[in-house]
């Protein structure tokens, strides 16, 4: 990937077809722990169940931004809440969201194109199999936005296309939903939002620490990342002018030791912490929370270093983890 989502987490994938065999079949071809699947030979059941529960647990995010009051003609200023999006962790429903439906076009009674129209959230992702000679249909029902993609069933690389579309599927079903986030961050083309190399080196981290769940906790590239087991940790990423910032409010506020001032000029250490509030910690704490910096280029300067979650203001006690998901619904 070359762009870095503002948050993620599992979702649910809903399966239609009118072969059960070939739904188990197709069940064993995705094979991922970390997406929920849910099979349907019923057309009919499958538009009730995906609609009934895309309207009783939306991934809602509209509070994410809100318009100040300042407001003329060409110009509004925008507050953005970054730590709206963390507070999902405390959600118990979340896995439950339908993310990607995937859907053979020939049924009886029913095309899998018509399955896709009558599906009403229109973030929902659409991925047609087809046959060889369903291919002009599809590329039709492309160019008309009922699908989002589609897979030529028994291609020699079908396996492969599958699983490269719903990953696909599933990050622009984030995007959607964290439109109007990205579209303020991003406004600013340095932003690590659309750089290729901090997104190399944060899905690299996402794989070392075992991460299925993250959330961006600023603006600057901090995430706070989360396992199966529900354990949470902390990415936290300053850039160069912010560590230049940090100095300069520390030195004028009079109260920064000369160890941490050495330190945070040296660019050898970093302060680490989050709080709900937004808030710096008082700075003659500041000795508290520095840990060594590491050092990434990529469009800007980041520095970058990993925490625990004692560093991370959050309520341990309220998460709901993907493991516990898992034991409550998933099994037998």
């Amino acid at each position: 990937m070359t762009n870095v989502l503002s948050c993620f987490f599992p979702t649910t994938i809903v399966l239609i077809d009118d072969s059960a065999s070939f739904l188990e079949t197709l069940t064993e071809t995705i094979n991922s722990d970390n997406i929920i699947i849910r099979k349907f030979t019923n057309p009919s059941e499958a538009i009730n169940f995906i609609n009934e529960v895309s309207a009783s647990n939306p991934l809602d995010f509209t509070d994410i931004t809100t318009f100040g009051e300042e407001n003329t003609s060409d110009w509004q200023s925008i507050m953005v809440n970054v730590h709206r999006l963390h507070r999902e962790i405390y959600n118990p429903e979340r896995f439950f969201r339908i993310s990607t439906i995937i859907v053979d076009y020939a049924m009886p009674g029913m095309s899998g194109i018509e399955v896709c129209s009558h599906i009403k959230d229109k973030n929902i992702q659409k991925i047609l199999l087809t046959g060889v000679a369903d291919e002009r249909i599809a590329i039709d029902a492309f160019n008309n936005g009922y699908i989002n993609r589609f897979i030529k069933k028994g291609s020699h690389n079908f396996e492969e296309s599958l699983q490269s579309g719903i990953n696909k599927s599933i990050q622009q079903y984030f995007n959607a939903y964290t439109e109007d986030l990205s579209k303020h961050l991003s406004a600013n083309d340095k932003t690590h939002l659309k750089d290729p190399i901090f997104a190399n080196f944060f899905y690299n981290t996402c794989l070392n620490k075992s991460c299925i769940e993250y959330y961006m906790l600023d603006n600057l590239g901090s995430y706070l990342f989360m396992n199966a087991q529900g354990q949470p940790s902390m990415l936290s990423v300053l850039t160069e002018y912010e560590m230049e910032k940090m100095v300069t409010i520390g030195r004028e506020s009079g109260e920064i030791s000369s160890d941490v001032e050495d330190g945070l000029k040296s660019r050898e250490y970093m302060l680490v912490y989050h709080n709900r509030a937004g808030t710096l910690p008082p700075i003659s704490d500041w000795g508290n929370y520095l840990k060594p910096a590491r050092r990434l280029e990529g469009y800007q300067t980041y520095y970058f270093a990993f925490a625990d979650y004692h560093s991370l203001d959050v309520d341990l006690d309220k998460i709901y983890s993907f493991e516990n998901f898992l034991k409550s619904h998933c099994e037998a």
